[in-house]
């Protein structure tokens, strides 16, 4: 009985310990509000609209751009921010325009100069910024013309892609479902028929093994999630014990704003997207 009395006793214990270390994962902000005001909350997600936050019950609250003190989150708006695509980083340029951040959004254009040196309308809106000495945009390259040019060369017959020539049917066997529909996408575009069945030429064994590495709550509420994943493929063709080929494919830290669910489908959406390329190299290999 004294057993069951302690478990019973430290059972909200523990709970309250596994709420603390849930908690310690989640940042918490203060957004500042043109009004004066400010609201606090737990960080779910930030966008270049506007930052959304859970409240102390578990309420998400979506808060524009348009109504905060941009000029006090320019760190937190950065964070959105693809600097890989041009429309994302004046997007940032234009959030910095909107709160009179002039350095910040003189930096912004000249990265977005770095993947459009020749573009004229982001030169102009940089030279009516004001002028910061070490901020300079990049020179587009200009390769001086060849004295005497050469006819090109003519275009590289694209290698057979196979259901052109030689079609080839394959089988995938895999311990995880969800896996199958976005390779099968995946290989079809590549020429390849799938099947089911017993008429195929190579048999495609999958073995992927997924780790949820965070998934923190408040309140209930799921804020995001991160998935690792690795899948070990193996190829043999029919009738045969040993494999052909096999390797081992992995996407790491994928990320869902919104819940385990749809970080669990954009892991697996990434090892389909990496895995046809190999297994497309092996199965040419192997025909010629």
């Amino acid at each position: 009985m004294r057993t069951i009395a302690a478990a019973l006793v430290l059972l909200p214990l523990l709970a309250f310990v596994a709420q603390v270390r849930a908690e310690d994962e989640v940042e918490q902000v203060k957004i500042e509000l043109k009004s004066g005001e400010s609201v606090p909350g737990a960080l779910k997600d930030v966008s270049d609209t506007g930052v959304t936050l859970l409240g102390a019950d578990g309420s998400q609250l979506f808060i524009k751009w348009s109504y905060a003190r941009g000029d006090k989150h320019f760190d937190l708006r950065k964070r959105a921010c693809n600097y890989k695509s041009i429309s994302s980083i004046i997007s940032l340029a234009d959030f910095c325009h909107d709160f009179a951040l002039d350095r910040k959004e003189a930096e912004a254009l000249v990265e977005a100069l770095k993947l459009a040196p020749a573009d004229e309308k982001l030169k102009a809106r940089l030279a009516a910024l004001p002028k910061f000495d070490d901020l300079k945009p990049p020179t587009p390259e200009v390769k001086p013309p060849d004295p005497e040019k050469q006819p090109d060369p003519p275009p590289k017959e694209p290698d057979p892609v196979p259901g052109t020539t030689v079609e080839l049917v394959l089988k995938l066997d895999c311990n995880e479902a969800e896996l199958v529909a976005p390779l099968t996408k995946s290989l079809e575009k590549l020429g390849y028929k799938i099947s089911s069945g017993n008429d195929h030429d190579i048999l495609v064994k999958l073995n992927v093994d997924l780790t949820l590495v965070k998934n923190p709550k408040w309140m209930g509420a799921e804020l995001y999630a991160i998935y690792d994943g690795t899948t070990k493929y193996q190829l043999f063709g029919k009738g045969e014990k040993a494999a052909f080929d096999e390797r081992n494919v992995e996407a790491k830290n994928v990320r869902s704003n919104k819940d385990k669910a749809e970080a669990k489908k954009m892991v697996l959406d990434e090892l389909a997207d990496k895995l046809k390329d190999p297994i497309h190299n092996a199965l040419r290999k192997r025909k010629k």
